[in-house]
């Protein structure tokens, strides 16, 4: 389909994190689309009814309608008015943000629940956009001769037949999810740690994925390359884990498909260790990880447990300078990985430090402190350290199981010293 693609800058938009080829890259990675034109267009202010400025919107008529253009892409949220409205201006279908990334989904899903999971973003989606565009849409009458009053809209109806199908598709999901935790405890039951990766579209995780033996994974130099999670047993014979290649985010990531893919991204809140593969060599790569860790947040993930993440600072062999410091704010540096995973450099190091993280050295001691200090009390018993407890007159007998980073925690906080 010949397309045209504009990305769109407001001028109170300061920064330059609104990159003007990513937009373009995510039509690019729909082999379907013709990309005639790709431009960049900046607006004082949105229009209320056809979102671009008069100007512009007759000047990309004109080019529609001179270059049999069938698909305009913008890259910005629409109203369904504004869509409808630009639609039947322009004579051409027109997508926005959202609707292009359903439609990568769309074309990316292999599995089952892949499947699913996309139909039932399209689904919220379109049901969040049903307007009165249509002349069927008109109220129906309800029941017999003139006595009848009027019976619901069109509109309603739609809505109605909508909700039915999410509940249909949800029911299927949630089998999926039950599944999921059958295995889930399967893994707690033999103690085989589980280790996301996590990371902005494109930033080589499947690459990464790739690194370690087994199976391997599909690696494409484009946008959600990986859309279905992929899973892979690692690690010595002592040492086993799983690896789980999720999803890459992006920014604007359309709310439909974060509800959607609930059930797929939920795994990251359940992983023992989170590796966040970052693309150092982005100019915008703070931006991407920003993104990223705001949108583990929303998934439920605790970014200020430091000792579930660590960082994969990726593509070190095409950086023009090495980052040494970390994106998330007070992530320790012995948690930071240099590496090309195209390269294999690096890897022995992460391969080692994941080991490390996962079957640290646990300590099982006792300690005995004051009844009257109670914050160390406290923060002991919220870290979840403490297995019993025993109370001597003004003593109280801690039997603590951790391990050396957290009790080197403890003596930090509270210049204490363990007995």
């Amino acid at each position: 389909m010949r397309t045209y693609v504009i990305s769109v800058i407001f001028q109170d938009q300061q920064n330059k994190y609104y990159k003007d080829d990513e937009f373009f890259q995510l039509a690019r990675s729909l082999s379907a689309l013709n990309i005639e034109k790709n431009c960049v267009i900046r607006l004082t202010k949105s229009h209320p009814a056809f979102f671009l400025s008069k100007g512009h919107l007759n000047n990309i008529r004109n080019y529609v309608a001179e270059n049999d253009i069938g698909l305009v892409l913008i890259d910005n949220p629409l109203s369904p008015v504004q869509q409808r409205n630009l639609e039947k201006k322009l004579v051409a279908k027109v997508l926005d943000r959202t609707g292009l990334v359903l439609e990568i989904f769309g074309s990316r899903a292999q599995s089952k629940e892949g499947m699913l999971q996309v139909e039932l973003a399209h689904l919220l989606h379109q049901k969040s956009r049903l307007v009165r565009s249509w002349t069927h849409l008109e109220r129906q009458r309800g029941g017999k001769g003139f006595l009848g009053g009027p019976g619901e809209t069109q509109i309603e109806s739609d809505r109605r037949s909508l909700t039915s199908k999410i509940v249909n598709i949800r029911k299927s999901i949630n089998k999926i999810r039950k599944t999921r935790n059958v295995q889930r405890n399967q893994r707690l039951k033999n103690s085989i740690p589980l280790v996301s990766f996590v990371g902005y579209t494109n930033a080589g995780k499947s690459t990464l994925f790739n690194a370690f033996p087994n199976k391997k994974t599909k690696a494409e130099n484009r946008l959600f390359s990986t859309l279905d999670p992929y899973l892979k047993k690692c690690g010595s014979h002592k040492k086993e884990y799983i690896i789980s290649d999720t999803v890459g985010f992006i920014r604007d990531l359309p709310t439909s498909l974060v509800i959607a893919f609930r059930a797929t991204l939920e795994e990251i809140s359940f992983s023992d260790l989170i590796v966040h593969v970052v693309d150092v060599s982005d100019e915008l790569s703070d931006k991407n990880a920003e993104v990223v860790y705001n949108t583990l947040e929303a998934l439920g993930v605790d970014t200020g447990d430091k000792n579930r993440i660590i960082e994969v600072h990726n593509k070190i062999d095409i950086s023009v300078s090495q980052r040494f410091a970390p994106f998330l704010k007070g992530l320790e540096k012995n948690k930071i990985f240099p590496i090309s995973a195209k390269k294999k450099q690096g890897l022995e190091n992460l391969f080692q430090g994941i080991e490390t993280k996962l079957y640290k050295k646990i300590i099982k001691e006792n300690i005995i402190l004051d009844a009257s200090e109670t914050e160390k009390i406290q923060w002991l018993y919220q870290n979840q350290f403490v297995k019993s407890s025993e109370l001597k007159e003004r003593d109280i007998k801690l039997e603590l199981i951790w391990d050396g980073e957290e009790r080197q925690k403890f003596n930090e906080i509270f210049v204490g010293t363990v007995l």
